[in-house]
């Protein structure tokens, strides 16, 4: 599982003004490595949409807030596993 290690929030943070700038040559690689390093899949949208806007560390502490759900498996399968 992905952490949020400080050379993970250096990066991100920086990726992230980077990315805000307007100055990019290779948007599409600054993105690929967010989804890289970031845990919620909704940081693009904390980034660019997220009013007010948050600065590049609290996009990082919201992406690392993210909690994806596991669904129960299906009853036949339960009685299977408890065998």
């Amino acid at each position: 599982m992905k952490q949020l290690t400080p050379d993970v929030l250096r990066e991100s943070t920086e990726l992230i003004a980077e990315l805000r700038s307007g100055r990019l040559n290779q948007l599409s690689g600054v993105v690929v490595r967010l989804d890289a390093l970031l845990l919620d899949p909704n940081w693009f949208s904390y980034t660019i949409d997220h009013v007010p806007e948050l600065t590049p560390q609290e996009v990082v502490q919201r992406a690392f807030e993210y909690r994806p759900f596991a669904m129960p498996p299906p009853p036949s399968q339960q009685s299977k596993a408890k065998d």
